[in-house]
């Protein structure tokens, strides 16, 4: 039995999917320790072939060090992978976190207020 496919805009697709899936999971959670969109996106970022633990673990102190997009994408690269070293494939988490809080701050601005844009980001989906 086939179901019927029913074309929506991107927006409304994502929704819907965002929708189906908090029925689904209602109490879904992430193991990464976060207090906003841009740490959750740096956690996620660092999570990569390491353990949600090292990774709350590194963060502890990195969010503290670097509490806007603008911190990351003017940290000294580094400086940036010695905090993350642990985390393991440092060069390249350190080089694509710079370089991902330097886009966000470029089109989106970086403030405190707003994390750099992430939220503003994660609105849009």
């Amino acid at each position: 039995m086939n179901t019927p496919q029913i074309k929506l805009e991107p927006k409304q697709r994502t929704a819907k999917i965002i929708e189906h899936l908090q029925k689904l999971y209602p109490n879904a959670k992430t193991a990464l320790n976060y207090t906003n969109p841009l740490e959750l996106l740096v956690a996620t970022m660092l999570s990569a072939q390491t353990t949600d633990v090292r990774v709350n673990i590194v963060t502890q102190t990195l969010f503290k060090k670097y509490p806007t997009a603008q911190d990351y994408a003017n940290a000294d690269l580094t400086e940036l992978e010695s905090d993350i070293h642990s985390t393991g494939f440092y060069h390249n988490k350190a080089k694509n976190l710079k370089a991902c809080c330097q886009l966000l701050v470029d089109k989106f601005g970086a403030s405190s207020q707003n994390n750099g844009g992430v939220d503003r980001v994660a609105r849009g989906c």
